[in-house]
């Protein structure tokens, strides 16, 4: 009896002693992290939303990408300078330099690589956004690709190219802003990016907006003035492989042109390009 007490005893205590070793090792999960996140912990600009879940590395790669910007743009030769540090110069230099508010991650439909996008804000007489991006691949490897703003959509298309739907706004004159709706069509090799030309006759700036000059990635880009009040859009139907898009354009403003109209059509995918199908032009009264 007396040895079957002793024996219990035994046993509870071993058992106490194995939960007590298992507790210690789940809570010394969390001491990594917090260890992890403490190189983190003065994160110069927001992470706004993203596609899927920011990641510890995802974070990483951002803050490299915001300090080798914020450090060629300020022209240092002190590289080793701290989060904090740099956060200061940036302010100190805002109205010259312009600097970033935040950053955000978008993922590939297929995990391939990630766009990472830093948006900022620059004021002179008044304050524009601005962009600045990259793309890190499935290896890490950093891909310069410097067109991307906040993107709406990431597509795969059927003969392994990419569609990116994205949208943006700015304010070309004191009198007005336009927000603008676009979309890229691109492919990889290796960690070299092609671009593809969408051939759109564009009202009045065709022959800027279609120059690769002033469009290197032959992006199909669509403005609308803010006092225009038409359901502007930009769309891709994945079932019909077709993108639709409506705007409205008014060059009084710019150029003394006393017109206005909403513009409405469609593109296909066809032979891996956009086509032109088709569009409807009609007149519009503006205020």
């Amino acid at each position: 009896m007396i040895f079957s007490k002793i024996l219990s005893i035994v046993l509870l205590f071993l058992l106490l002693f194995s939960c007590s070793q298992k507790l210690n090792n789940t809570q010394s999960s969390p001491k990594i992290l917090t260890s992890l996140n403490s190189d983190l912990s003065d994160f110069p600009i927001a992470i706004t939303d993203s596609s899927s879940k920011i990641t510890y590395k995802d974070s990483v790669h951002l803050l490299n990408f915001w300090r080798n910007t914020a450090v060629s743009n300020l022209e240092l030769t002190n590289e080793d300078i701290s989060n904090s540090e740099l956060s200061e110069l940036v302010n100190e230099t805002f109205n010259f330099k312009g600097r970033f508010l935040s950053g955000v991650v978008y993922n590939s439909p297929n995990d391939l690589f990630k766009i990472l996008v830093l948006k900022g804000e620059s004021c002179g007489a008044y304050c524009n956004p601005f962009w600045e991006s990259q793309i890190v691949n499935a290896k890490g490897e950093i891909i310069n690709a410097p067109f991307f703003r906040n993107i709406d959509q990431i597509y795969l298309m059927s003969d392994g190219k990419y569609l990116v739907l994205q949208n943006s706004f700015g304010r070309p004159a004191s009198v007005f802003t336009e927000i603008n709706y676009s979309a890229i069509l691109m492919k990889f090799k290796n960690k070299e990016i092609s671009y593809f030309q969408f051939e759109y006759d564009y009202p009045k700036y065709k022959e800027i907006i279609n120059d690769s000059v002033y469009n290197p990635s032959g992006k199909l880009s669509l403005s609308q003035e803010h006092f225009i009040e038409i359901d502007q859009y930009l769309t891709y139907d994945s079932n019909t492989s077709k993108i639709k898009y409506s705007f409205g354009t008014d060059f009084n403003y710019c150029c003394n042109v006393d017109s206005a109209f909403h513009y409405q059509g469609e593109f296909e995918y066809l032979n891996g390009k956009f086509e032109f199908l088709k569009e409807q032009k009609e007149y519009i009264e503006v205020e």
